[in-house]
């Protein structure tokens, strides 16, 4: 039988992380992207956890955002020739891909988002891995989730990991 093994990976609140390590101050604050025009604040396109808590969501401007939440910080995306500037984040995309492409093939799909094949990786893992390692997987490591990470190799390694698990269960 043969099969293979792709993700698609898809960073939840990438715009605001890129924000985030541009500006470490915003740590733990309530904090929102906006784009475009100042209309009512502006559109917003990434909310940090912190400002889900209060209710503040990506569909919102940033004056209702202010209304859920009047402690939010809100961060504007960069602006050159009256257009929204998105090579910072276009960069930062790329610094992700290349990092994951040193082990696996990559196929970048838009700024936050890329699929990899896993395959050749995963057989070897498999392949390699003693029996009594796939014992070790518990209950809580099925349902294991990446939040926030702020380093790309952890979060490498997290996927190696779930690439594991997964491979572990079509196995049996």
């Amino acid at each position: 039988m043969s099969w293979r093994c792709n993700f698609h990976l898809s960073g939840i609140c990438f715009v605001f992380i890129v924000e985030q390590r541009k500006q470490p101050n915003l740590k733990g604050q309530p904090t929102a992207v906006v784009q475009y025009n100042s209309w009512k604040g502006g559109g917003l396109i990434a909310v940090s956890y912190e400002a889900r808590k209060y209710g503040v969501k990506r569909s919102m401007r940033g004056d209702e955002a202010k209304q859920v939440c009047p402690q939010i910080q809100l961060v504007q995306v960069p602006v050159a020739r009256g257009k929204a500037d998105l090579s910072i984040y276009r960069n930062a995309g790329s610094e992700v891909v290349s990092i994951l492409a040193r082990n696996c093939q990559c196929e970048r799909a838009s700024i936050d988002e890329v699929y990899l094949d896993l395959t050749e990786t995963a057989k070897t893992m498999l392949a390699e891995a003693p029996p009594e390692s796939w014992e070790a997987i518990d209950e809580e490591a099925l349902k294991s989730h990446v939040l926030g990470l702020n380093v790309v190799e952890s979060f490498t390694l997290h996927l190696w990991h779930f690439c594991f698990v997964v491979l572990l269960l079509l196995r049996n």
